[in-house]
Order: structure tokens, then C-alpha cells, then sequence
């Protein structure tokens, strides 16, 4: 049998692979969780002073960050949000960003509603070793009322939030830039 080497550079890969894949789990974890309305997991998977740009407001600490999602939550019904894609590029030891593109199935104000959209994230792995969440924005491809998603992907306007005007995509072709 032949002895698998052990050089620094081995390590290092296998560092890299395991900081890969705690990362990528925050983003299922993050999903159970607003899924579940877990805020005591929530809260592990942000760092202490995260921010969050969600579809209205910009908060920054992880209490605020918890805050926001409850409200936004309060007016929702069952959830699945589902992570697809997710691209993680390294920076200075011990940080990250990365994109994790997503779709979900929510109630919005009692309206069933299919969305596209994509998280990008700041990761910092902090002094217990954990990564976290150190910052998240949230952008939209399409949300739509269920009954209208055969024009979600063509529509000019496929932002359509009960009780707000429909408005462009943030990302994608459609976007304004």
C-alpha cells in the first residue's frame, strides 16, 4: 500500500476543501433555518456585526439581522427555500465571498409566491474556528404570485410583491444598471 503524502501543500488543499464545504453548509443551514423559523440557529451563522441588505432596508449587527428576518417572516407563510449554485472565492486567510443562488416558495401578505434570486455574501471564520455570515445581499431575478409564473422569466417588470408596483429584476438581462 502506498502512503499518502502528507507535504504542507496537501494540508493546505485539504484546509481549502474543508473551509469550502463549511461554507457551502451555511447555506443550507441558513435555509432550514428561515424555513423552520430556527432564530437560535439563525443566530449562530451570523457574525456579531453582520449586515444584511434585504429587498427595503440595510441593517448591521446580528440582533438587527435577526430582527429584520422576523419581520420580514411575520408576514409570510410556509416557506422552502432551496440553494442551487454556490461559488465561494478565497481572500485573506480566514475570509471569503461568494454568490449562492437560490429559488423559493412563500406566502407573501397571503399571496403564494415563486422567487429567483441570489445571496451575495462576506464569510469571516472567527475565533471559534466557525465561518459565518458576515454580510448578505439580496438580490432578485424574479418574484412573482404563483398564478403568474409563466412570465416570470419574460416579463420586462418581474418584481411583483403584493401591494408594490412592479419593478425591473436586480440582476440578470433585466436589471438596471
Amino acid at each position: 500500500m502506498t502512503a499518502v503524502p502528507t507535504t504542507p501543500d496537501l494540508a493546505a488543499r485539504l484546509a481549502r476543501v474543508e473551509d469550502t464545504l463549511a461554507v457551502h453548509d451555511l447555506a443550507a443551514r441558513y435555509a432550514l433555518a428561515v424555513d423552520d423559523r430556527d432564530w437560535a440557529a439563525l443566530r449562530t451563522l451570523f457574525t456579531a456585526d453582520a449586515v444584511f441588505a434585504g429587498v427595503t432596508d440595510r441593517v448591521r449587527g446580528r440582533d438587527a439581522v435577526l430582527g429584520y428576518l422576523e419581520r420580514r417572516l411575520a408576514v409570510s407563510g410556509a416557506s422552502a427555500h432551496s440553494p442551487h449554485a454556490h461559488v465561494v472565492d478565497w481572500g485573506r486567510p480566514g475570509e471569503a465571498t461568494g454568490t449562492v443562488s437560490m429559488h423559493a416558495e412563500q406566502a407573501v401578505d397571503g399571496t403564494a409566491m415563486v422567487l429567483a434570486f441570489r445571496y451575495a455574501d462576506a464569510y469571516r471564520r472567527e475565533g471559534d474556528g466557525r465561518w459565518r455570515i458576515a454580510s448578505r445581499e439580496l438580490r432578485f431575478l424574479y418574484a412573482v404570485p404563483a398564478a403568474e409564473y409563466p412570465v416570470a422569466v419574460t416579463a420586462s417588470r418581474p418584481l411583483r410583491f403584493p401591494g408594490a408596483d412592479p419593478s425591473p429584476a436586480q440582476l440578470g438581462p433585466r436589471a438596471l444598471t
